[in-house]
């Protein structure tokens, strides 16, 4: 119906998905941001990289969390601020883990579970600290008590006292499934982790797709060269000469640089480019830096 809004399905949360929107807020957060006008589009790069680990989260660990939220009921009463400690079963797995896995890399897994629960997830007791030289020069002063317990980790929400039992009972639901470790090969929340830290290190490597490990490099044609009329704008090329061509971009560095273009080759010169890149560049021609 004409004036209604399409609603467009969303992309399907893939590892290759969230690694594409994570170095786009990369880029974006190198670019100056003159008067605040990428304020929104942060926020929404920001609002679709939490939906994406949020269902691949839940897809991991068969998290049921997801579908909860709305279910909160109206607050009722005042403020109450609730919390309960897990202990982290150490002495039955002394070899395993734990802080890794409740914290993720970068503390992306907590702070996962704190968006979705609404509570405050914390490591604390002996061994919560990577320093461990700098955990022994604190234990025992004020503020560091919980060093002297075991390792749990601790929950607080506060809110009021009917939704407070409910984030609190959904959060520790949560908590106690990463206090099961998996068995070898079989745990899928490390495979996750490992891959969003390898994102975020810039080392994702798709292992369905060649291509992304050996990016393909086009031979520069003999006839072809960098037209300075443009700045670099494209490859003159008897198969390419009109830079008003829909398909190429006349703002855009045709050559097979690693800093611009994507490994989705044009069949007839050089390489579709990315669009935030293709609008921004504007540097010299540098042919293989």
């Amino acid at each position: 119906m004409v004036g209604e809004m399409e609603t467009k399905e969303k992309p399907k949360p893939t590892p290759d998905y969230l690694m594409q929107l994570m170095n786009d807020k990369k880029l974006m957060s190198s670019l100056p941001n003159f008067c605040g006008i990428f304020n929104h589009l942060e926020r929404l790069l920001d609002e679709e990289i939490g939906r994406v680990r949020k269902d691949m989260y839940n897809d991991t660990l068969n998290s049921s969390t997801d579908k909860r939220t709305s279910e909160l009921p109206d607050a009722v009463g005042p403020s109450a601020q609730l919390q309960e400690k897990l202990y982290v079963p150490v002495k039955e797995y002394p070899d395993f883990n734990f802080v890794g896995r409740i914290l993720g890399p970068r503390g992306l897994t907590a702070k996962q579970l704190e968006a979705e629960t609404g509570c405050k997830i914390m490591v604390r007791g002996k061994g919560s600290m990577r320093d461990k030289k700098k955990e022994e020069q604190n234990r025992g002063k004020p503020n560091w008590e919980h060093l002297n317990e075991d390792l749990h980790v601790l929950i607080t929400v506060e809110d009021s006292q009917n939704r407070a039992e409910i984030k609190l009972k959904r959060a520790v639901e949560e908590v106690k499934k990463l206090l099961v470790p998996a068995a070898e090969g079989e745990d899928n929340l490390k495979k996750m982790q490992l891959m969003e830290l390898a994102i975020l290190n810039g080392t994702y490597r798709d292992a369905n797709i060649k291509s992304r490990s050996t990016p393909y490099h086009r031979p520069i044609p003999s006839d072809a060269h960098c037209s300075p009329a443009y700045s670099c704008a494209y490859w003159s090329h008897p198969h390419a000469s009109n830079p008003t061509d829909p398909d190429l971009c006349s703002n855009a560095c045709w050559h097979p640089s690693p800093h611009c273009y994507t490994d989705a080759p044009d069949p007839r010169v050089g390489y579709y480019l990315h669009p935030i890149r293709v609008s921004l560049y504007s540097g010299p021609c540098h042919l293989y830096p």
